[in-house]
């Protein structure tokens, strides 16, 4: 074949693609991590030069509307399970993939092929809901770094932390945050809020992916009273606001009957629970403020979210949301309950100051596009890397 015929042949085929990925997509649907893998699958297959496979959970095709370009593989393989650690990666076909990304910090023994592993947090370490959960979280994430070829953090604060606890070579862990869900670029002005809501007026919104201690939900309430008591609202509102929850930990209240029945005898805290994605956008582009009332994140989606809308964010000064405030949000003082219940009247009146008009400089380093860059350079260096070696 002369040279010109070489050219058009290789023209007709294509480029071709970077890597066959397998990406652990187990989570999808479970909470945060959940959020991040899907929203890193469509990323993906947005700027190309990847051939993905996902591993889901059986029914996961039904349920979330990925991408065609995107293979599946069903496997009901629990997550973070022993069976997960000793036998998932005997039961993939590595011949078929060129890398594998898990985005949580169980690396499973037996895989063949170049691994990226994200942490997201530290929080069954510094916050743990069990007695035996640091000792395991350590060993688990020391193992996950030591044998990945490269690990993503999802803010500075985690990747810092991750580099202390592991001792991990510079350059070994890189900051790749997590990103904004498509379904907020689009416009909420005619969408709807929750049935729930009909004539609630104004509102002070909370999104929960879960109740876990670390997420602050007893201290929201008491910084709600201590906000509302004060009468810091006067002169910002005609009427106190209330406080609305949302998400999937709005749902643990939802099923927890002491808790409901406590919240229900109150007039001013209302909980919608787990909403679709387009009553979420109304939630957030008609709440005053977005209030994150959490200990420890490694990350915010929320935060993000409301800040794709225009709504400005009060938090505790925890160093994952720190990374991700403008001089529209209101970080507390200090972490006690009486600073966030000064921050919910600042929250208040930034919202009357600045206007709702998203920062989109600001967002755009948080775009799927943009995040599924960074995630594919990282591949890309790792398969050179091994090459090379």
């Amino acid at each position: 074949m002369d040279a010109q015929s070489s050219e058009l042949a290789s023209a007709a085929a294509g480029p071709k693609p970077l890597a066959r990925v397998l990406i652990d997509a187990r989570k999808l649907g479970d909470g945060g991590i959940g959020v991040y893998v899907e929203n890193l699958i469509r990323g993906l297959a947005e700027v190309g030069a990847v051939q993905l496979t996902a591993l889901v959970r059986p029914g996961a095709g039904d349920r979330f509307d990925l991408p065609p370009s995107v293979a599946l593989i069903t496997e009901n393989t629990p997550c973070y399970s022993l069976k997960e650690l000793l036998v998932l990666g005997r039961r993939v076909d590595w011949s078929a993939f060129d890398i594998f990304h898990t985005p949580h910090y169980v690396l499973p023994y037996g895989v063949r092929v170049p691994s990226v592993v994200t942490v997201h947090d530290l929080i069954h370490i510094e916050e743990p809901e069990k007695f035996y959960y640091p000792a395991v979280a350590k060993a688990l994430i020391r193992s996950a770094v030591s044998r990945a070829d490269a690990v993503l953090a999802v803010s500075n604060a985690t990747r810092s932390a991750v580099e202390q606890l592991t001792g991990a070579a510079a350059g070994k862990i890189r900051h790749v945050p997590n990103a904004i869900a498509p379904f907020l670029a689009r416009s909420t002005s005619s969408l709807a809020l929750p049935a729930a809501l009909a004539g609630v007026g104004p509102f002070f919104l909370s999104v929960l992916s879960n109740c876990k201690p670390h997420k602050g939900v007893p201290e929201l309430l008491d910084a709600f009273d201590r906000f509302k008591r004060s009468e810091q609202w006067r002169g910002a509102a005609a009427v106190c606001p209330k406080l609305v929850l949302a998400g999937y930990g709005a749902e643990e209240i939802l099923a927890n009957k002491a808790a409901l029945a406590e919240l229900q005898q109150r007039r001013d805290v209302i909980v919608v629970g787990a909403v679709a994605d387009e009553q979420l956008a109304a939630l957030y582009a008609k709440a005053l403020a977005l209030v994150v009332p959490s200990r420890l994140e490694g990350f915010c989606l929320p935060a993000l979210e409301a800040q794709s809308v225009g709504t400005p964010v009060v938090c505790r000064p925890v160093g994952a949301l720190k990374e991700l405030v403008t001089e529209r949000d209101v970080v507390a003082e200090d972490m006690s309950v009486e600073a966030l219940a000064e921050a919910f009247g600042a929250g208040l009146r930034s919202g009357a100051s600045f206007g709702r008009t998203p920062i989109r400089a600001h967002l755009e380093a948080y775009s799927p596009k943009r995040v599924a860059e960074r995630v594919r350079a990282v591949y890309s260096e790792v398969l050179s890397a091994r090459r090379g070696a």
